[in-house]
């Protein structure tokens, strides 16, 4: 996948996370299941991860270099659901992370296709910021099926009411 492609991706989940603004406040802070997320805080988990991105790994990622061992994901996780269920509103949750996102895009087109492919070690593993960024992709659609399969159970109901 070429650095264009991983870019386009991410904005087009950007666009996609913005079409939730269309969100009764009742879909947004609903749990997908019961003991899970709701989308508010799957919004807030995406976007304290971009930023831990961004501001921890993204500038470490260079030719040969040894990542640092990352931060607890329980407690990065449990940060944003918090955050999530904190009053902050819809919009801005959204903003955020589109905000975020934007960066995530503009780093990804400040970097050559060659330096996409420069190893570097991530937990004693060779990975390289193409392989990072596809991963993250990858993590977003994941999310993406969640919320959408959320979201299509509750206009079912609502279609049935």
């Amino acid at each position: 996948m070429t650095k264009t492609e991983i870019a386009l991706r991410f904005v087009r989940f950007s666009q996609w996370v913005q079409s939730l603004e269309s969100l009764s406040e009742e879909e947004w802070l609903k749990p997908l299941k019961p003991g899970k997320w709701s989308v508010a805080e799957t919004i807030a988990h995406l976007t304290y991860w971009d930023r831990y991105f961004l501001k921890e790994r993204y500038p470490r990622m260079k030719a040969e270099a040894r990542l640092p061992r990352s931060i607890d994901v329980d407690v990065m996780n449990q940060r944003a659901s918090l955050y999530a269920k904190s009053g902050v509103r819809k919009e801005d949750l959204i903003k955020e992370f589109l905000e975020t996102r934007d960066l995530i895009v503009k780093a990804i087109n400040v970097r050559s296709e060659e330096d996409m492919d420069m190893v570097f070690y991530n937990r004693g593993h060779k990975e390289t910021l193409r392989d990072y960024l596809i991963n993250l992709c990858e993590h977003d659609r994941h999310h993406k099926h969640q919320i959408d399969d959320f979201l299509n159970q509750q206009w079912e109901v609502e279609k049935m009411n």
